[in-house]
């Protein structure tokens, strides 16, 4: 099935080329050869005239080949042309005008027949005698979209018998096929070992994105893929270590937040895996680290601060001095410094304390995680998401962040564990007005965070939220603030309340104007605890912020898969299949994988990957 989009013709400029035709008028240089459509031509001199009008371009657009699932398989472009041959002298060559069509290429500014193999042909009426006169029409089919190509029509002559003469327009025509716009391409599905999921843990560093984790139903999973947007392929990485097993399982988990953290001595990057939802639907607060460099899980010695010396507390948390040989304590007292293992895991400071004192750990799950410039150095934050850690048995929402801090983040030596202070609670600016969100959208977009949809701690509403937010950190106080983002008449008419949605971020330049805009979409219109797998509670509509004129804008529909917990991020991609040289930065926006219906499918989770062209 094809769905055809007609757009302007995008002429860039028109090339005159020496060739077979001359200008009306002018002596003519003949091509003759023993020719059909599919034989490579050699040039001889001829007895021809004739006068060729510069080609016409009547269409140039592109289409959509779905199919049966109405995804798109093909995104092609196509070229309608038109074309008069005039003062045609068949005569002297013994012969009439057989056929008539197009040649083109990509490289060669004269083109010829041999230059492609399906160029365009037409049957015209003979005409005979001198003045003959040949009009048609054709297009060029399966053209790469956004390609410069070089255009002419040409005739053939009868002859001989043996030999036919081609006569080729003078004007070489050189146009660009059209770029689409504002639609989505599937690019390739996932391997068959990288299982079907939703809610993932994801990240961008670099030119990679990391997604560990997820879940198929309540099937949960602990691997850690990486994707390779310049071959569109993903590849698994590292497994758990023994030792590390021993602390963490296999930590197969979802809906949790991962971040990336340059370690810079060892020229390495650490992946912070935070939270979750575990198969048995318990949250955790475990915390545990990958290293891209070693390509391996949770070892103690990947982590910045791995034998650093720090002083050594006892069992009740005070800190060990150094003694002499009797045991008396040196004076001036000094710590008793070790450089012990930093602990392969640890946990968020989540604790409710005991009747005996001791402090259990509680979980956190649909959190974000997300950098803040301070003062040029980059600030990590967990922000928001429920924890189960209340009275009533219940998981509500947090309006909560955390803020870590490599530093403190060292050995750990009994109750009081120093690696607790790596992670600390951030006030809020104006904390009683603060909106929390349960699995929302985090983006980074240039200097700025936004944060938004998912379901939310206020009251009042149906449990889902469509306020955005942008994140920024006060230096002076301190503390995050939020601000919302304005809204406009086609978002309040249109825009649904969600949770669960996916976004991306692209700044980039086309046809000389500047675009910085935050790209959001897809989602469940319920709470989690209410969501009944009905087609009418998941989305596939998409949007778009436009910070330069603050306006919500609709874009199309992503593909026609209803869907939650996508993966969304934005990449730069080096192959310019679609938006080769149209724009200054490369990037694409990408949805991948999450749990969706399909009309005439049902419900599935999802491996397949859609690329966005704004």
């Amino acid at each position: 099935m094809k769905t055809k989009y007609l757009y302007s013709c995008m002429l860039l400029s028109l090339v005159l080329a020496s060739g077979c035709i001359k200008d009306e008028g002018e002596l003519l240089t003949i091509v003759r050869t023993d020719v059909d459509t599919s034989t490579v031509i050699t040039e001889h001199r001829g007895y021809m005239k004739g006068v060729a009008e510069r080609d016409e371009i009547t269409t140039n657009f592109f289409d959509k080949v779905l199919n049966g699932s109405n995804q798109i398989e093909e995104l092609n472009c196509y070229t309608g042309l038109k074309t008069n041959f005039k003062s045609l002298d068949a005569a002297r060559n013994g012969g009439n005008v057989v056929r008539a069509g197009y040649v083109y290429s990509h490289t060669n500014k004269l083109p010829v027949i041999s230059d492609t193999k399906d160029c365009k042909t037409t049957y015209v009426s003979n005409p005979n005698g001198s003045g003959a006169e040949v009009s048609f029409e054709g297009t060029l089919t399966k053209l790469d979209p956004n390609s410069t190509y070089f255009v002419r029509s040409f005739v053939v002559c009868e002859g001989d018998g043996k030999s036919d003469s081609v006569i080729y327009n003078n004007h070489v025509l050189e146009y660009k096929t059209v770029l689409p716009e504002d639609v989505w391409v599937q690019r390739n599905d996932a391997p068959s070992d990288l299982f079907s999921r939703a809610d993932a843990f994801s990240c961008v560093q670099g030119e990679s994105v990391y997604i560990y984790g997820g879940r198929n139903g309540s099937t949960r999973y602990s691997d850690l893929w990486r994707y390779n947007p310049n071959t569109d392929t993903w590849e698994q990485l590292g497994t758990f270590e023994a030792k590390a097993a021993h602390y963490v399982g296999t930590e197969k988990r979802s809906n949790g937040a991962m971040f990336a953290y340059p370690n810079i001595t060892a020229r390495d990057t650490l992946l912070y895996i935070v939270g979750g939802e575990l198969s048995s639907g318990k949250y955790t607060g475990t915390v545990f680290i990958y290293s891209t460099e070693r390509n391996r899980f949770a070892n103690a010695g990947d982590h910045p601060n791995a034998g650093t010396m720090y002083p050594d507390y006892d069992e009740k948390g005070m800190p060990i001095y150094k003694t002499d040989e009797e045991g008396n304590i040196i004076e001036p007292k000094t710590p008793r410094m070790s450089n012990k293992s930093r602990a392969y895991v640890e946990d968020l400071p989540i604790y409710k304390k005991s009747g005996t004192g001791q402090k259990t750990n509680y979980g956190l799950a649909g959190a974000v995680a997300f950098t803040l410039s301070d003062n040029g150095f980059t600030k990590y934050f967990i922000a928001f998401g429920k924890n189960d850690l209340s009275t009533d048995g219940q998981k509500h929402v947090q309006t909560t962040v955390y803020e870590y801090d490599v530093m403190y983040d060292r050995t750990c030596n009994g109750i009081n564990e120093l690696s607790e202070w790596a992670w600390k609670s951030v006030q809020s600016g104006n904390d009683k007005d603060i909106e929390g969100f349960y699995q929302p959208v985090c983006v980074k977009c240039g200097d700025r965070v936004v944060i938004g949809s998912g379901e939310t701690s206020r009251t009042g509403k149906d449990g889902v939220s469509r306020n955005f937010y942008t994140v920024s950190y006060s230096i002076t106080e301190q503390s995050i603030r939020m601000e919302a983002l304005p809204t406009n008449d086609a978002f309040t008419s249109g825009f649904k309340e969600r949770a669960n949605a996916s976004a991306f971020y692209l700044n980039y330049v086309k046809d000389g104007a500047q675009y910085d805009r935050f790209y959001v979409g897809c989602g469940r219109t319920c709470k989690e605890e209410n969501f009944i797998m009905e087609p009418e509670q998941l989305l596939n509509d998409f949007w778009c912020y436009d910070f330069n004129s603050r306006q919500w804008i609709r874009k199309a529909d992503c593909s026609n898969v209803l869907r939650q917990g996508a993966v969304g991020f934005s990449v730069k991609r080096m192959d310019d299949v679609f938006v080769k040289k149209q724009f200054s930065v490369n990037l694409r926006g990408m949805f991948s994988f999450g749990e969706g219906y399909v009309p005439g499918e049902g419900f599935n989770s999802r491996k397949d990957n859609w690329e966005y062209i704004p």
